[in-house]
């Protein structure tokens, strides 16, 4: 016997009957774009790892700082990562536009909040690149003058003819003159 329409039960039922009716049309609808995005995730991450192992072997062959290397290539891998999550986003019909908004005021505000870091992290990339000493050489700089223990993206490591060890942070650094006594070679 047919349910009476009248009762709340059979309501139920209808709404019920509906509610999985529409479901059913919504999976069939996203069942392909779904699939298509666990596929795309699959494939992206495999991509992402192989870009990684060769970005890795890469930077061994180049004589960099192994500090410099490693920020880089988490750097290479979480850019890869934002771009195949907001890929598959998109293709699945979510709106991106305000996520990629997000990052860039996120990244503004994390910047300037972050402003003396950010120009020590700067510098130690020029000193890290440019190189104008090395570990165990004797330099001047910034009012210190002593043997370079450590050099890394924060601050610079010395141990000063006071038989002190000073951290000299990269921005003043780099932004002072550099003397480096153990490269000054030239005969006069």
């Amino acid at each position: 016997p047919a349910p009476m329409i009248d009762s709340p039960s059979s309501r139920r039922y209808l709404m019920l009957e509906e509610f999985a009716s529409q479901a059913q049309g919504y999976i069939s609808q996203r069942y392909l774009a779904w699939g298509l995005a666990a596929v795309g995730l699959l494939i992206g991450s495999v991509i992402i790892r192989v870009v990684d192992k060769s970005f890795a072997r890469f930077l061994a062959k180049v004589d960099y700082d192994r500090t410099l290397e490693i920020l880089w290539q988490r750097s290479v891998k979480i850019f890869l990562w934002l771009i195949l999550i907001s890929l598959i986003a998109g293709n699945l019909g979510f709106d991106v536009s305000g996520f990629i908004a997000g990052l860039s005021v996120t990244g503004f505000v994390v910047g300037f909040a972050c402003k003396d870091v950010l120009s020590n992290f700067a510098a130690g990339m020029f000193i890290l690149i440019k190189r104008p000493f090395l570990v165990g050489d004797t330099v001047s700089v910034a009012g210190v003058t002593g043997e370079i223990l450590e050099v890394n993206l924060a601050a610079c490591i010395i141990f000063s003819t006071e038989h002190e060890t000073v951290t000299v942070p990269n921005a003043k650094v780099w932004g002072n003159p550099i003397r480096n006594v153990s490269r000054n070679t030239k005969q006069v």
